[in-house]
């Protein structure tokens, strides 16, 4: 996923409290995460889930990219040691040693890019470093080797990447030279390793959040605007139609947010979670718990997770639940943010939060991949500090 706003534009650190006030210290609702939301009950289940420490990188990231291999093994690619270079280094999760082993490096180094795992098991990463570079390139699982691919017509950061039904991967928005906010499309081919233009979005928008349903469109929701030095984050949706390669707008959250997730349910619908809401900078803007589900066209109340959060990682667990984890809670009215070790279960059976066991550490930034036995993996991240974290967990639901 891509770093925020204000990582990516120095100019206007003001976007993030953090980024304002600098580190502050760790903070957390309890060590459960908080209290569940009214007339949710915590089963025994999650009562008996747990974080166990798993072997650390050799490397502190994050901003980086975690896909889960066709093997079952994890690679973790590129992003930002917490120094004045970004990493062009790789490094692979086995899950069955518990053991980290280095894989070929990336040819460019890059950090906030985009990773997708292609119908072939290659891995394609899009972008990154901000939107200083439009080149791709495709990781082989089998050689161990990356090659560099065709380059994005565009230059965009905070963008979205997209696997689409046909193996085709779909790329929306973004901010652009100039800082101009993107409407534009494009499409990449894995078959000719080239990109295409597609439909435009109704609304530019970076940091915006976007899933394939189960019919195979795919919905595009939220995401940040600037007008002059005025903030704005949106709360419109749109769906691409891969067949006519087109966009329709659809409906409106109730609140606009950025830096949100976007998941799919078993139903073939959408969960959206957390992110920030709100205009303007510092106290302008705020954290969300508040979740949303979108279903034929209506975009409805999900519940609320026991901490709002934004920087945060979700995964989706053998039972068909999401786990939600980490990041930060900015205040509305306030510089104040809260540093988030907690974690959140969503049941789409009932509709309902509850929370679950808190991770071991304070992670930001950081990715959450489901494995083969159904753990969950922590990776990386940073802590209240900012600093990069190498340290992994192993979450056991």
């Amino acid at each position: 996923m891509t770093r925020s706003f204000a990582a990516t534009f120095p100019s206007i650190l003001l976007l993030l409290a953090s980024a304002a006030c600098g580190p502050g210290p760790y903070y957390d609702q309890d060590p459960t995460g908080g209290s569940a939301s009214p007339g949710v009950v915590t089963t025994e289940r999650q009562a008996l889930a747990s974080w166990s420490s798993a072997a650390p990188m050799s490397t502190a990231r994050f901003d980086h990219s975690a896909t889960v291999l066709p093997s079952g093994k994890v690679l973790v690619a590129g992003g930002d040691p917490g120094t004045t270079t970004y990493l062009a280094s790789a490094a692979l999760y086995d899950p069955a040693t518990n053991t980290w082993s280095a894989t070929g490096s990336m040819t460019q180094a890059r950090s906030a890019h985009v990773a997708v795992l292609l119908s072939s098991g290659k891995v394609l990463v899009i972008g990154g470093t901000f939107g200083s570079t439009t080149t791709a390139e495709l990781y082989d699982p089998a050689t161990g080797t990356w090659t560099a691919t065709g380059s994005l017509a565009t230059l965009r950061s905070g963008f979205m990447a997209t696997l689409l039904a046909s193996g085709q991967v779909l790329v929306t928005g973004g901010r652009g030279n100039g800082g101009v906010y993107l409407t534009s499309s494009e499409l990449y081919d894995p078959a000719t390793g080239t990109w295409s233009a597609t439909g435009s979005l109704a609304t530019g928008r970076m940091d915006h959040s976007a899933v394939r349903l189960g019919n195979g469109q795919v919905l595009v929701s939220g995401g940040l605007y600037m007008v002059f030095t005025s903030l704005y984050r949106l709360d419109s949706a749109e769906l691409y139609d891969p067949a006519t390669g087109t966009w329709s707008t659809t409906g409106n959250l109730a609140t606009g947010r950025s830096e949100h997730l976007s998941l799919l349910l078993p139903s073939g619908d959408a969960l959206i979670v957390g992110g920030l809401a709100g205009n303007g900078k510092v106290t302008g803007h705020y954290s969300v718990s508040a979740a949303e589900s979108f279903s034929a066209g209506t975009l409805s109340s999900a519940g609320a997770m026991s901490s709002p959060r934004h920087g945060h990682a979700a995964a989706t667990l053998p039972s068909g639940a999401f786990l939600v984890a980490g990041g930060k809670n900015k205040i509305g009215g306030s510089s104040t943010t809260l540093y988030l070790s907690s974690a959140s279960l969503y049941d789409p059976a009932t509709s309902t939060w509850s929370a679950t066991a808190s991770m071991l550490a304070v992670r930001n930034h950081f990715t959450l991949s489901t494995l083969p036995s159904g753990k969950v993996l922590a990776v990386g991240g940073t802590n209240s500090s900012g600093l990069g974290l190498a340290s992994a967990e192993l979450y056991t639901p």
